[in-house]
Formats: structure tokens, C-alpha cells, sequence
């Protein structure tokens, strides 16, 4: 029985041919799309939670990024977030928009101050260059965004 890749191989193995620009689009792409699911009228009773934990991996992978930025994170903007808990269905679906928007900018800080020196961010428990983090992104912020769109009740 062989075992399964570990994720960081696979994303070293889809590194040896993807640029990190053309990911970067991608996540724009994805991104747009997501913001489409969240304008969705009509949700599912689990979407609160759904959301909720989805908030909470966007938050932490912020964090992964910063951490990597050393310094270099005095120059983001401070976002102050409220709890998660006390959030309804409305306020759950803004700071999800918000919280992408500002997961993007941390990732473009990251990636111009790798321009300049070495960066190293946490993904999948280890310390990696930037190309490997923004393909880590890409592949669980997609996780993220289906489970999202798996909440909205289609038939209204």
C-alpha cells in the first residue's frame, strides 16, 4: 500500500511549472467568485457555523503570512475583527468579504517583501517560500470556498 503525497509535495511538484503572478490571478478569479456565493439570498440552516469556521482558516492563514513578514507587518493596515460567535448570518457574510479583501493585501505584502529578502510563511505545519504558500492558499481557500457554496439553499 503506498501512502498519500504529503500536500507540500504535491504543491512542490506544481511549482516546478506554475508562476507565482499567474496563482496570484487565479486567486483573484477565485476569489470574485467566491464574493458572487456570499451575495447568495438564500442559505442553509449550517451556514452560520460554515462560515464562522471559514472566517476562522482565512484568519489564521493572515497569520501564517504575517508571521513570515517579521517587520515588514508594521506596514499593514490594523483591521480589528469582532468575535465570531456574536456574529448573525448578515454580519457573518460581510466580514467573510472583508476578511478575503484583507487576506489579499497581507499576500501581496508578503510577496513584494520577498522581492527584497528571503520570506518563509507557515502552510501545512512548515516554514515555506512564498511560491509554495500562495499554491497552499489557492488549494485551501478553494477548500474553504466549497463549503461555503455547499450552504446556499438553491431552491430559495
Amino acid at each position: 500500500m503506498t501512502a498519500e503525497p504529503h500536500p507540500l509535495d504535491l504543491l512542490r511538484a506544481e511549482a516546478q511549472t506554475a508562476t507565482v503572478p499567474d496563482v496570484r490571478r487565479e486567486l483573484d478569479e477565485l476569489s470574485a467568485q467566491h464574493f458572487e456565493v456570499l451575495n447568495s439570498a438564500h442559505w442553509g440552516a449550517g451556514a452560520e457555523d460554515t462560515l464562522r469556521g471559514s472566517i476562522g482558516m482565512g484568519r489564521k492563514m493572515g497569520m501564517e503570512m504575517r508571521l513570515g513578514l517579521g517587520d515588514d507587518w508594521d506596514r499593514l493596515p490594523l483591521r480589528k475583527t469582532a468575535p465570531l460567535a456574536e456574529m448573525g448570518l448578515p454580519q457573518l457574510l460581510a466580514e467573510a468579504r472583508a476578511g478575503r479583501e484583507h487576506l489579499l493585501l497581507v499576500l501581496d505584502e508578503l510577496l513584494w517583501a520577498a522581492q527584497t529578502r528571503e520570506i518563509r510563511a507557515w502552510c501545512y505545519g512548515e516554514e515555506v517560500p512564498p511560491k509554495l504558500y500562495i499554491l497552499g492558499l489557492r488549494r485551501r481557500l478553494s477548500a474553504l470556498d466549497g463549503r461555503v457554496a455547499g450552504e446556499r439553499n438553491i431552491t430559495g
